[in-house]
Order: structure tokens, then C-alpha cells, then sequence
């Protein structure tokens, strides 16, 4: 099978057919080179030409303007086809495409296509079928995008002077349209409103006081209901739920006597604690929690999901550089293998610096090599080193002492299947989840065997999403694309001990290989994948942290448009200034 026959039979538009089939195709294609930023096609053009790409990668733009002010909407890979569509219907091309690094494709000409799609009706069945699925996630999205939530806010009489501060939280956090109707109108038309408003808000918030009978309403009128109780009084008007029916009510306690109350609330009671808090002065909330309830309600809480890859984890680093700057927040964070490692760090309360600093404490000159020190026996020596820096590194603490939630990625061997660690010490969840199979021997933990989650799990997505984040983004570090050259100037030459190749490096490099698509495929799962482009560089070249680390920065910034269309960055707006203020009379909907 020729390489070019190999790349038509992973592409989803030559799928089912022979390989006597593609070697056809194949004949009528010709191979084409782009050089970084060459376009493939300019939208409106008319669609004379399709390539599928063999190697690099093209990003579609979205948005008006020329092409170094647009949104990069989608990004397309080796297999993938452009142009297909337009030329089949013979229509304009609806997207402008260029090469985001060089980038190789077949070019198959408008009449080529045409002739083949009649000699071998399954191409247009593929396309059709392709078509279909591009429409189907476009109307989700839209549809997600469009249809608003109507969410009733229920405050306790005790903290009713948080109510305003909170809508203006909620404000803040969304990029969409946030609405909320004023109290002083009649429940029932104000109920009445919100379904109205919601076509074109994306969040219509129904404030109303925390009372049993009222909440136990909402529970069927509304969306969502969050109730925020700052006593144990308040707490129990929540008890008997239970027998009312209608949807769970999402509880904030305020303080120590709510959050006792509500660890006694009575089994059934469909009231569940999602955050607690304590409040300052005033009965205020502090930012922090103000901040996390605007993005509840609004559902744009953070979650970030960080990939495996040895060394090049660090680019992790410059991804958070990007989000601190730009001012967000992370709410949920989930990490495999050395993205376990940064995520544990972010849980615990580090910023990118420190973090950026630990790393380095971590995999200094002297640690890597024995690290990764092979034995007789054919396995790394440095399993008790490991073990040593995690545990100083975590200080002992367990999950319960994070900040936000975490999870650390692992794969069971025992079961066959990931195993999203969320329990116990952090130190033995990291040795889990960095048992790197052929180096490490699997790690023992309360019956299980572990290993690294880049077996199964490369960037674990779907961890964060199960959490409980709203909009997430992920970071994979393991790219088919590799720059020709670091930009700047060369890397710098690896030590002495990395000057050869050994066993080990090319058993992790088929690892690497072996886990490109699963890579992408779990990165993809979220509404931002960052996908940094590293220059030459190997798993455990820990000396080019400077490199891997402005290459997530650079990937990161790209993305941050994306990311701005689904959430704000948090405000750094102290909440003491909004202090016994209700909710904004000229913003709100009068009824």
C-alpha cells in the first residue's frame, strides 16, 4: 500500500472503499505543499478544487476581515478534507482555509471529484454523511447558544443584601445577555416573563425571598432553582421538598450555622449543598465566592483539563501565564501524567509562577537522570525519588485540602478501565498516575494496579466535565505537528546523558504515537482545545522548559477569542462596593 493510499483510507470521505478503490483515486490526485499562512481556498471563491490533507495542519476561519483578524473556528488535521462540499455542489466555498504550519495535501481538481463520485457512489454517501454530522453539532450548538435558562435565585432574609452584588456577579461572568426581573412585580407574572425572556437572554434570573412554598413553585417553573441560606432556619424551609416533586434545589450555605444545618437536612429532601462559604462583614460575600456564584448561575464555571507528555507539560504552564493574565478563573481542573502533576499544584493554590518554579525543583538537572536511570531489569531506578518528590511537593496534604476540585487521571490494570482518582493522599494519587508503563512498575493502591493515564486517558476532558464545568478547555501536548525549528533561534543542546538514544526513548515515542489520535479525540471533547506547536523536542528534554512553555503561552493567547465567546473573564471588582444595594432598577425588567 503506497502512502498516499494510506492516507485516502483513514480519510472519513473514502471510507468502504477497496484498496483497488483507492489506488484509483489516488492516480487522479496529485500531491500539493502550502507554506504557513498560504490559503487552500478564500471563501466566495468558487469551488474548482478539494484536498485531503497528508500532513500538517489548516485552520478554517470564521468572522469578516482579512485573514490575521480572523477567528480560527475549526482546525483540520492528516485525513481530513477541504473544499469537498463546494465542489460537489458546485457552489462557492463557505470558509476561507489556510496552512497554520507547511503543510502537505492531494489535491483532487472539481471534474476529478465529480467522475469519482459517480464511479464510486460511496465517496458522495460519505460526504453526505459527513455534511450531516458538521449540521447536526452546528444546530446543538446554536441551539444551546440560543435557547436561554430561566434560574430562580431564592435568598435568605439573613443575606438579603447579597442579592444585588449577585446579579451584578452574574453579569460579569457571561459574554451572552443576563436579565433580572425586579422583585417588587407579582411572582406570577414575573414567572410568566422569564419564559419570555429567555428566547433572547441567555440567563433570566427570577430573585425571590428563600420561603418553602414559593421555592417548592419554582421547582416546576423554573429552569433551575439555587436558594442561598445564611441560617439554620433558612436551611430548613428546604425539608420538605421531598414531598413536593419538581426539580433539585441547588443550596449555597452562608456561614458556619447554615453549613451545619444543612449536613442535617433529612434523606430525600431534594436540596443538595453545591458551595459554601463564609461571609464577611456586613453579611457580604467575599469576590471569590461572589465571582464563583455569578458563573454558576450563568453557567460558564472553568474547567481545565491538562495532558500527558513528559517535559512538555510545561507548556501547561504558559497556558495558565495566558488564562491568569486574561483574567479567568479556574473552577474544575483534571490532569494525566505530568498534567496531574500541574493540576494537583493549581488545586492546591499555586499560581503559574510558582507552579513554573516547582516543576523546575522537581525535574532539575540532577533529578531527571536518575529519574529515568534504566536497570538490568529494564525499568527506571527512580521509583523511590518519584515517590519522595511527590510527597514533598503535595506536603502530605489529600484532596479534601484543595481549593477547587481536582482529578488525577490513572488507568486501573486490575480494571481495564481509566480510573479518575478524586480521593485520599495527593502523593499516591501522583505515583499512580506517573507509573509510566516499561519505566515505572504499576503503582498498588487500595487493591488496584495503576498506571499513567496517557494509556487510556492522554487529556481528560471529560473528568472536568463530570465535575461540573460549564465551558472547559483542554490542553494536549501530544501533536503530530512538529515545527522544523524552535522560533528565535536553536534550542539548547540537550546534557550529555540525552545526547543517545536508548530503549526507553523509543518505546515512550511509540507511546506518544500510538496515543496521537486518542489525544485529539479527548482534547476535541471540549469548547476549547489548546494544541501548542512544539519545535524538535522529546518527552524528557526537561532542558527545553523555556521552549514547551512559551509554546502553550502562544497557544493559549490564540485561543482566548474562542474562550471570550463562551465566558468573561473574572472582574476584579471588590464586592464590599455594591453593600446593601439591591438589584439595579434600570437594568432590571419591569413587569
Amino acid at each position: 500500500m503506497t502512502a498516499e493510499v494510506a492516507i485516502l483510507a483513514r480519510s472519513p470521505m473514502f471510507a468502504g472503499l477497496s484498496g483497488a478503490e483507492l489506488e484509483v483515486v489516488a492516480a487522479r490526485a496529485h500531491a500539493r505543499t502550502f507554506e504557513p499562512g498560504e490559503e487552500l481556498c478564500r471563501a466566495g471563491d468558487s469551488g474548482g478544487r478539494c484536498w485531503v490533507i497528508t500532513a500538517g495542519l489548516v485552520d478554517v476561519l470564521g468572522g469578516s476581515g482579512g485573514s490575521e483578524t480572523r477567528d480560527v473556528v475549526a482546525r483540520h488535521r492528516k485525513g481530513a478534507t477541504v473544499g469537498e462540499v463546494a465542489v460537489i455542489l458546485g457552489e462557492p466555498y463557505p470558509e476561507t482555509v489556510i496552512a497554520s504550519i507547511r503543510t502537505s495535501a492531494l489535491e483532487l481538481g472539481g471534474s476529478q471529484l465529480r467522475d469519482l463520485t459517480q464511479q464510486f457512489p460511496q465517496i458522495m454517501l460519505n460526504v453526505l454523511r459527513t455534511l450531516h454530522g458538521r449540521l447536526a453539532h452546528a444546530r446543538a450548538r446554536a441551539s444551546q447558544r440560543a435557547q436561554g435558562e430561566t434560574v430562580a435565585v431564592a435568598v435568605g432574609p439573613s443575606i438579603r443584601s447579597v442579592a444585588g452584588p449577585l446579579v451584578a456577579a452574574a453579569r460579569r461572568a457571561s459574554p451572552r445577555p443576563v436579565t433580572a426581573l425586579d422583585r417588587q412585580f407579582s411572582f406570577a407574572g414575573a414567572v410568566t416573563a422569564a419564559g419570555d425572556l429567555a428566547s433572547t437572554h441567555a440567563t433570566v434570573l427570577i430573585p425571590v425571598e428563600l420561603e418553602a412554598e414559593t421555592v417548592a413553585t419554582l421547582t416546576r417553573e423554573a429552569d433551575r432553582v439555587v436558594a442561598l441560606a445564611g441560617t439554620a432556619r433558612e436551611v430548613a424551609e428546604l425539608e420538605w421538598l421531598e414531598r413536593v416533586g419538581g426539580a433539585p434545589v441547588e443550596l449555597v450555605v452562608v456561614g458556619e450555622e447554615a453549613t451545619r444545618a444543612a449536613g442535617r437536612l433529612v434523606s430525600g429532601t431534594t436540596a443538595r449543598v453545591v458551595h459554601s462559604c463564609e461571609p464577611e462583614r456586613g453579611r457580604q460575600l467575599r469576590g471569590s465566592d461572589l465571582g464563583w456564584l455569578g458563573r454558576h448561575l450563568t453557567r460558564t464555571k472553568l474547567g481545565l483539563a491538562l495532558g500527558a507528555g513528559g517535559a512538555k507539560g510545561y507548556a501547561h504552564v504558559g497556558v495558565l501565564q495566558a488564562l491568569d493574565e486574561a483574567g479567568y478563573v479556574v473552577d474544575y481542573v483534571a490532569g494525566s501524567s505530568i498534567g496531574a502533576i500541574v493540576a494537583t499544584c493549581l488545586a492546591l493554590g499555586a499560581d503559574a509562577a510558582q507552579i513554573d518554579r516547582t516543576l523546575r525543583e522537581v525535574f532539575n538537572q540532577a533529578n531527571v537522570p536518575e529519574l529515568f536511570k534504566i536497570s538490568l531489569a529494564g525499568r527506571s531506578t527512580g521509583a523511590e525519588l518519584m515517590t519522595r518528590l511527590m510527597r514533598e511537593t503535595t506536603a502530605e496534604r489529600t484532596f479534601a485540602d484543595t481549593r477547587i476540585p481536582l482529578t488525577i487521571m490513572a488507568v486501573d490494570l486490575n480494571e481495564r478501565a481509566p480510573a479518575p482518582l478524586r480521593e485520599g493522599t495527593l502523593w499516591e494519587a501522583l505515583m499512580a498516575a506517573t507509573a509510566l508503563a516499561g519505566m515505572f512498575a504499576p503503582y498498588a493502591r487500595e487493591g488496584g494496579r495503576f498506571v499513567d493515564g496517557l494509556a487510556l486517558v492522554p487529556v481528560p476532558t471529560g473528568a472536568v466535565i463530570q465535575d461540573g464545568a460549564d465551558v472547559t478547555v483542554a490542553v494536549n501536548v501530544i501533536s503530530a505537528e512538529t515545527l522544523p525549528r524552535w522560533p528565535g533561534g536553536p534550542a539548547p543542546e540537550p546534557p550529555p546523558e540525552r545526547r543517545r538514544r536508548g530503549v526507553l526513548d523509543d518505546l515512550l515515542e511509540v507511546m506518544d504515537l500510538s496515543q496521537l489520535s486518542e489525544s485529539v479525540r479527548h482534547a476535541e471533547l471540549a469548547d476549547v482545545p489548546i494544541t501548542p506547536r512544539f519545535g524538535p523536542g522529546e518527552w524528557r528534554d526537561f532542558h527545553l522548559a523555556d521552549q514547551f512553555l512559551a509554546a502553550g503561552r502562544v497557544a493559549a493567547e490564540q485561543q482566548l477569542p474562542a474562550l471570550r465567546s463562551l465566558a468573561s473573564p473574572a472582574s476584579s471588582e471588590s464586592p464590599n462596593q455594591h453593600e446593601g444595594e439591591g438589584i439595579d432598577r434600570a437594568d432590571a425588567i419591569r413587569l
